[in-house]
């Protein structure tokens, strides 16, 4: 989370700086629209393209199909300025890790580039006497959006430039202010100043270290931003006189080439890695340090400086070269992309695996949709979160005769009246998992039993989740209902046990029977991607051997699920059926049979998957055996 926050510290800054140039530029009568534009895509146009080219012939040996499409995309948002709106679609619960996306951190760049065409041209057309008030009246305006919209939009409101403007604008504020104040700063306000400076000095250096929590950008935003205009305005001169020089050029110049960089070099070698442990050793997070210095050095000496110093001034000329690279761009990365051609579609092998399809990831309250069901009238019923989902194709084929009907939205396991929450920050993926979410998910769970209610067909219900979020409570809370109001509770497995035991009570009370399909054995590994990587001969490290899943590591790791399953099966005397007998020996877990990829990602089945399982198993017979 220091990057996160140390952006918003950027974003002051940059806030700052830009509308003092242009701000004193007006006022001095030397500022020309053209001439802006055209210093900012010579200052940052060139780094930033080589930085994508490189990129793009490097990213066919180390990101699988899928990612690479997604990169193509990627590329295009980056040269046209829209990298966060790209970034933003490409968030969700089944888009894969964001950390992985090797241009994820061109979003905040483009919150920039944008801010960058809007700001000059505003402070052209607006009388200077309403500079000040009008930047405050933003500031506010766009706050109150971020606040707003991280309740209800939080993924967009974390990438999209009005509910991020606030930062850059807090930044102008201050610019604008010392503008009329060049007379001199009053001197309760100097004071004031003064008082501040040390604690927000450090609270600014104490970023890295700092385990911020909750929504981003939110209240720790606002205190960064207000910190980080206390040191502008002080403008100290023990500051300019104490922080080393090299502070400072990290700051300045070097920090672009260096922000550049990084994030390609790190997700390269985040794809690449397949150990055992999920995150980086110690050694190639190092590596990864001393190679993207290494790169920035380059970049910065060989062309953002240059280029930066250079003595040619013809806008015509420089966008004629923009134009070009971002053709090539868009012309290379394809053409490199065919670098290692692969004979074999692992992204349809891979492919999201809905069950019946994408309008059976219920977003709201369930009512049955036809295309959710294999046939009229089912009697089986399949009811949980994405872990159910991936039941569904193998069920449907086994369970033919009589008819499968899913009920599914992802993350949200069948405990009716309790749901975990927490904040996913958006930059990492994922479903955002807060209060709101929540509370409709208890809502869905409840609308399947009145939905059960009225379904005299349906006479077996399959309920599964991976239950880690209802289990592995450490970064959760719980909310539960209490008649029409909602109470939350600190994490509590016995919470858990006994709304699942709720579950299996209500369904039971309608004379049906239910069994539970507990989750695929698996490791901290993206074993889809890994089956990928190992089939296609894509970069690898980590010294695994394989993408097997080591049986005692799994049952090690994974202990709190089995034995809350286990003790799910004494307390409501339901069955649990496992994957672990038909997938394990005694040593390993094979993830590849007969050449099919059972998973497509860490825990998920692939539709090919699902379906080979569901026959080996004869899963249709064992639910009938077992369910009661």
């Amino acid at each position: 989370m220091g990057a996160t926050w140390a952006l918003t510290f950027f974003f002051v800054i940059s806030g700052f700086l830009i509308t003092t140039l242009v701000a004193n530029g007006i006022h001095r009568g030397t500022f020309k629209l053209p001439e802006f534009y055209f210093r900012r895509a010579k200052r940052l146009l060139p780094a930033a393209y080589v930085t994508f080219l490189v990129t793009a012939l490097f990213a066919p040996w180390f990101l699988n199909q899928q990612e690479l499409r997604d990169f193509a995309t990627q590329v295009v948002g980056a040269i046209t300025f829209t990298g966060n709106i790209v970034l933003w679609q490409q968030t969700g619960y089944f888009e894969g890790v964001g950390d992985l996306k090797p241009l994820l951190h061109v979003w905040s760049l483009a919150i920039e580039e944008q801010y960058y065409f809007v700001l000059p041209a505003a402070l052209l057309f607006t009388p200077p006497s309403r500079w000040l008030r009008g930047a405050v009246v933003l500031v506010l305006l766009s706050l109150g959006l971020c606040v707003v919209g991280g309740m209800v939009k939080p993924i967009a409101t974390f990438y999209l430039l009005p509910t991020r403007a606030w930062e850059l604008l807090i930044g102008s504020v201050g610019a604008l202010w010392l503008l009329e104040a060049q007379v001199g700063t009053p001197r309760a306000i100097s004071g004031i100043l003064k008082l501040l400076f040390f604690p927000a000095l450090l609270c600014l250096l104490a970023l890295p270290f700092m385990p911020l929590e909750g929504t981003h950008p939110g209240v720790n935003a606002f205190l960064i931003c207000f910190a980080t205009l206390v040191v502008i305005l002080r403008n100290s001169p023990w500051l300019n006189c104490t922080l080393p020089a090299r502070i400072l050029a990290c700051i300045g110049d070097f920090s672009y080439s260096l922000y550049l960089v990084h994030w390609p070099i790190i997700a390269f070698m985040k794809n690449a890695w397949v150990g055992r442990d999920p995150e980086l050793p110690l050694d190639l997070r190092f590596g990864a340090l001393t190679l993207s210095f290494s790169v920035a050095f380059l970049l910065y000496r060989f062309i953002e400086d240059p280029i930066r110093k250079s003595s040619f001034d013809s806008s015509r000329s420089l966008l004629g070269k923009a134009a070009l690279s971002s053709v090539l761009l868009v012309l290379i990365t394809p053409i490199s992309m065919q670098a290692m051609p692969i004979h074999f579609d692992f992204a349809e092998a891979r492919k999201r695996n809905y069950g019946f399809g994408e309008a059976c990831e219920y977003k709201t309250s369930f009512s049955p949709k036809a295309e959710c069901q294999s046939k009229r009238n089912p009697t089986l019923l399949v009811w949980g979160d994405s872990y159910a989902m991936h039941l569904v194709p193998g069920l449907a084929d086994e369970w033919k005769h009589e008819g499968v009907m899913q009920a599914t939205r992802s993350a949200c396991g069948p405990f009716l009246g309790l749901a975990p929450f927490r904040m996913v920050h958006p930059e990492h993926g994922g479903i955002v998992m807060d209060r709101a979410w929540a509370e409709s998910c208890i809502g869905f769970n409840q609308s399947v039993i009145d939905f059960l209610h009225s379904a005299p067909t349906i006479d077996v219900v399959v309920l599964s989740s991976p239950f880690s979020a209802y289990v592995n409570l450490e970064n959760y809370e719980q909310l539960s209902q209490d008649g029409q109001s909602f109470v939350t509770l600190p994490g509590s497995v016995a919470a858990s046990q006994a709304a699942l035991r709720r579950t299996v009570k209500a369904i039971r009370a309608l004379g049906k029977k239910v069994v539970i399909i507990a989750p695929l054995p698996s490791s901290n590994v993206d074993i889809g991607g890994c089956l990928e990587r190992q089939l296609s001969g894509k970069v690898a490290i980590g010294g695994r051997q394989g993408c097997t899943i080591d049986r005692a590591n799994y049952e090690t790791k994974r202990s709190d699920v089995l034995d809350f399953l286990h003790a799910v099966l004494a307390d409501a005397d339901v069955a649990v059926i496992r994957f672990d007998s038909w997938l394990c020996d005694s040593h390993i877990c094979q993830t590849l049979i007969n050449g099919t990829m059972i998973y497509r990602d860490g825990g998920h089945l692939s539709i090919a998957g699902s379906k080979l399982l569901a026959k080996r198993m004869q899963l249709a017979q064992l639910i009938r055996a077992q369910a009661k």
